[in-house]
């Protein structure tokens, strides 16, 4: 079989984000598990705001495509999914039809987990991804991740628990290779989910 291709997800459009330094260390955590990873960083990815009549960015929809897997670093704004991540849906959402992926949700403070319940709710109708069951929060991420997406925290716990989610993503990656193989993928008659 070959290698897995996982894109992980940085899901902050500011400079020098927390959510960047997290994505890093997952990017490294990955590479030693053998898996082909890649960074879409919306940051720089300069996605316009969802437009009907807006071109599709070519490279980035052949990137999704090409995926088995995400990791979604979302950091958490105003209790929110900032609205980079959702734009992501509104023009590649097929990129992401029976693909697993692993949400991480980041806040400074203690607001970690509210994206993980926003993304889990509102983006996979339409795009069919399949949201793993395990997930992880880091809340006060500065004291986990330094700015060289160095884990710092004093205990390991969190690093456990991100190792754990990736091992998952992985086998879940794997699996779901069949789903899209298979006659039931090609001939799908209801292209919008429920």
């Amino acid at each position: 079989m070959d290698k897995l291709n996982i894109i992980v997800i940085c899901g902050s459009t500011r400079e020098n984000a927390a959510s960047a330094n997290v994505s890093q260390y997952l990017l490294e955590t990955l590479t030693t598990k053998g898996v082909n990873a890649g960074l879409l960083d919306l940051h720089k990815a300069n996605i316009p705001l969802w437009d009907e009549h807006a071109k599709t960015d070519e490279k980035i929809k052949e990137r999704l495509n090409q995926a088995d897997g995400f990791v979604f670093a979302i950091p958490e704004w105003h209790g929110m999914v900032p609205p980079a991540v959702k734009n992501l849906f509104y023009y590649f959402n097929k990129c992401f039809s029976h693909k697993p992926a692993f949400l991480i949700g980041v806040s400074a403070g203690t607001g970690g987990r509210y994206p993980l319940t926003e993304m889990r709710s509102s983006t996979y109708k339409n795009s069919f991804i399949n949201y793993i069951p395990v997930s992880c929060v880091i809340d006060k991420v500065n004291d986990t991740f330094n700015d060289k997406g160095e884990f710092i925290a004093e205990t390991d716990y969190i690093a456990r628990r991100l190792n754990e989610g990736l091992s998952f993503l992985q086998e879940y990656a794997k699996g779901l290779r069949h789903v899209r193989q298979s006659d039931i993928f090609e001939k799908s008659e209801f292209a919008n989910g429920m």
